[in-house]
């Protein structure tokens, strides 16, 4: 007679989502040794568990294979189920959002911060999701082997405690990402307001951008834009919440390329540049609006 293994999994708080838990161990088990038919599941939505039941492989690493098997499919559902409801939870309570909309952006992107950049030969999953998810089909596999009953909240709260840490941190990003790309947008809203109100001082400006950070700025004359008679504009600085660095070295490139223009107040400001995509191009275009033009090739003596 074969050996069989049960264990009941708990998860009382959202029962509906038992039912893609039980689909899942179910597919799982469609390659197994064993047919799937010999593998039963008992759902209760009442109480909230599943009832698990099947058989154990031979030899003696026969219910290690079929812990890490399980191990594996408890470890994909979290990533898939409870990680959002975690973030949900933390940008609600500890960050105040109530918006339904800013809250499901703000669980992408904090999980985008999770799983990292993708791999090209593994699709749209990154090393961060894989690494986690290995993690935690190890952690569920080695309490399979010793214990019958798995409630997820607690296994969650008390023995995850270094995955919870994780997806805070990646939370607490997420939020501070957002902050500094709202000062970013009010800082450049507030730039395009004071050219727009500002009078031309120059006819003509030319951006000469050969790639990366290398610029040139020329005027109508094609002449290089003098520089004696320019100041600092006097314009508002972007704020540093909390003590943090000031601006990287590349921002406060951009930040100098963009006083200069704002100085010059070009009434037509025409950029040759090789990469229109850029940052700091599409932010001289955001500054500057209707003035400013895109040329792939450089300007002609």
């Amino acid at each position: 007679m074969k050996k069989k293994m049960k264990f009941v999994v708990a998860y009382a708080s959202d029962p509906p989502s038992l039912e893609r838990l039980a689909g899942m161990l179910s597919r799982t088990f469609v390659d197994a040794d064993a047919p799937v038919d010999s593998v039963l599941w008992e759902l209760s939505q009442e109480d909230g568990v599943i009832r698990c039941q099947f058989p154990i492989g031979p030899g003696p690493q026969g219910k290690k294979k079929s812990c890490d098997r399980v191990g594996k499919v408890l470890a994909e559902y979290t990533l898939s189920e409870q990680e959002p409801s975690l973030l949900r939870k933390l940008f609600r309570s500890k960050f105040s959002l109530s918006d339904a909309m800013e809250l499901d952006a703000m669980i992408a992107e904090a999980v985008a911060l999770l799983d990292g950049e993708p791999e090209a030969d593994s699709g749209w999953m990154g090393r961060g999701r894989e690494r986690r998810r290995q993690k935690l089909a190890d952690k569920f596999s080695q309490y399979l082997a010793e214990h019958e009953r798995l409630n997820l909240e607690g296994f969650l709260r008390f023995r995850l405690s270094d995955y919870r840490a994780e997806v805070l941190e990646a939370a607490e990003a997420a939020i501070e990402e957002r902050m500094m790309e709202r000062q970013y947008q009010e800082f450049m809203a507030l730039l395009k307001s004071m050219v727009e109100r500002q009078e031309s001082r120059t006819p003509t400006v030319h951006v000469l951008h050969s790639g990366g950070h290398a610029f040139r700025l020329l005027d109508e004359e094609l002449r290089p834009l003098g520089e004696a008679d320019e100041a600092e504009p006097e314009a508002p600085g972007r704020s540093n919440s909390g003590g943090k660095e000031s601006l990287e070295e590349t921002e406060e490139e951009e930040s100098l390329l963009v006083s200069r223009l704002l100085v010059a107040s070009p009434r037509q400001l025409y950029i040759h540049t090789p990469e229109p995509e850029a940052q700091v191009i599409r932010t001289i275009i955001g500054i500057f609006g209707d003035r400013a033009s895109l040329y792939p090739d450089l300007p002609v003596h």
